[in-house]
């Protein structure tokens, strides 16, 4: 297993592991309230807390060789959100032992077509070098953005399920090649 996953490019975008660097662009994402509207609507206040997530995010790169990962706009250089894999180890909607595609974005990308760009360069890695790990996603079930970017990049709805850590309803998407082999 490679140590680190490596920057992947797209037409418009760099994306890339995270460093203690980017804290201050992490945070101008996750302070962002309209950013965990379908989350558990509580932004990240304060830097310090960035740095705890940034730690968690290189601890998953050390121990399982994936995380989420920073994503750069090329024409602009600017940090505009991030994607990737976190790997799931403790339960969740009955599961463990997975991992989940996940991305977020400034507001000010929104409606760009970036999330699905990121996504799609992120399952094509997951499909040439992380095929031995499942692959799983959730979202909000009013999220019709993040929905849309999981049908674009192969995932399907299998169930619907209350997500108690953030007091949420949400779908649970299995990726399509995984469920036909089942």
């Amino acid at each position: 297993m490679e140590k680190y996953l490596p920057t992947l490019e797209t037409k418009r975008l760099i994306i890339r592991p995270i460093s203690m660097d980017d804290k201050d662009y992490f945070f101008a994402t996750d302070s962002q309230a309209e950013v965990h509207t379908f989350l558990n609507k509580e932004p990240v206040q304060s830097i310090e807390e960035m740095e705890k997530v940034i730690a968690f995010i290189q601890q998953q790169y050390e121990k399982y060789g994936i995380g989420r990962l920073g994503v750069i706009e090329k024409s602009s250089n600017q940090w505009i959100g991030w994607t990737g894999f976190k790997y799931i180890d403790e339960l969740e909607n009955g599961r463990i032992d997975f991992l989940d595609l996940g991305y977020r974005f400034r507001v000010e990308s929104w409606g760009k077509g970036y999330a699905t760009e990121a996504a799609l360069a992120c399952m094509q890695y997951y499909r040439e070098h992380l095929t031995h790990f499942e692959l799983h996603a959730i979202t909000h079930t009013k999220n019709e953005g993040s929905r849309n970017v999981l049908e674009k990049v192969g995932f399907q709805i299998t169930e619907e399920f209350y997500f108690d850590r953030w007091d949420i309803h949400c779908y649970w998407y299995d990726l399509v090649e995984q469920s036909v082999q089942s």
